[in-house]
């Protein structure tokens, strides 16, 4: 979840929490120009503690930078995030190439999370800026919609909405944050909000294919009326499941998979291959190999070349069990 300033977080070892002496500098750049420390405790890391004595100006930008990118959101961010940019600027030039080469990474929760911390580092320096608050709400967006993060997607979807809402704040107009708050409205059952923005969307649509299917889109919704519960709580019951699955209470995780499908909302609304490969892994681990290869069956339906569903459907044929 985004969060502000002031996040306690318990300090690895890695790091000590050191307090500079009264009216201690550190010389940055080219000219060692005498930057003054701030007075709040900075995090160094341990190992450059020797004997009792003062870091390095290398250690101190050094903990910082390792600390922060850890902990973006921890206590006195802001301060350390100025420390950088006045004292050690050649670490926010990193910061950049590390978002670049994450931007070519296969995605994955592991990268999309790093990414995140990064560009918050960033936005503690430029808290206004649309372009970067934007791409933080479709990182966090991608992040809750990844099937791994079922069970964190509220907060994950919470957050890109309050990142998406500053972006707004800046540009009323920008179709693709308006288009991304009312995907999230939509996950959260406010259908009048999701059809609201999609309509501020197709206004600014010419003719085409885009503006067609979006304009489908609010038709299917506002046709449907107010669900019964939102979509989130499907996909949070799916991320519950897979907890179930993998401290090994199978039955219990096939139980709160079957409901989902058979109440058909999920499914109908959000087809997914991993869905029914998890519920035919339940039900495999179950016993129910019948049950499991016609889930292996469906996955396959919606992605032909799903791997895993393909490799698990081929071991019950060939050993007759999952």
């Amino acid at each position: 979840m985004s969060l502000e300033n002031n996040e306690k977080v318990e300090v690895p070892s890695e790091f000590v929490m050191w307090s500079s002496p009264a009216a201690r500098t550190v010389e940055a750049g080219a000219e060692r120009s005498e930057v003054p420390l701030p007075e709040v405790p900075l995090p160094i890391k341990a190992a450059a503690l020797v004997d009792g004595e003062d870091p390095s100006d290398n250690a101190i930008g050094e903990g910082v930078y390792d600390y922060l990118r850890q902990f973006p959101d921890c206590e006195h961010n802001q301060v350390y995030a100025e420390l950088l940019k006045n004292a050690y600027s050649h670490y926010l030039a990193d910061l950049g190439s590390q978002i670049l080469m994450l931007e070519h990474k296969e995605v994955d929760s592991y990268y999309i999370r790093r990414k995140i911390s990064y560009m918050k580092i960033l936005s503690l320096l430029d808290r206004d800026n649309p372009n970067l608050l934007q791409r933080l709400g479709i990182e966090y967006y991608q992040l809750g919609m990844m099937f791994s993060e079922f069970v964190d997607c509220r907060l994950h979807l919470l957050a890109a909405m309050g990142y998406f809402q500053r972006a707004l704040k800046a540009l009323p107009e920008n179709i693709t944050v308006l288009n991304y708050l009312g995907q999230i409205d939509y996950l959260f059952g406010d259908y009048p909000s999701a059809a609201r923005r999609w309509n501020g969307v197709i206004s600014f649509l010419e003719e085409g294919g885009a503006r067609s299917a979006l304009l489908q889109r609010v038709q299917h919704v506002e046709a449907q009326g107010m669900p019964d519960h939102p979509l989130v709580e499907d996909l949070e019951r799916v991320g519950q499941a897979m907890v179930l699955y993998g401290s090994g209470e199978y039955d219990e995780a096939k139980t709160m998979l079957e409901v989902t499908e058979e109440a058909g909302f999920l499914t109908s609304e959000l087809p997914l291959a991993e869905f029914y490969y998890l519920l035919g892994m339940c039900r495999g681990k179950s016993g129910d190999s019948g049950g499991a290869f016609e889930s292996f069956e469906k996955a396959l339906e919606i992605d032909p070349e799903y791997a895993p569903a393909i490799e698990a459907r081929e071991q019950i044929l060939d050993q007759g069990k999952v």
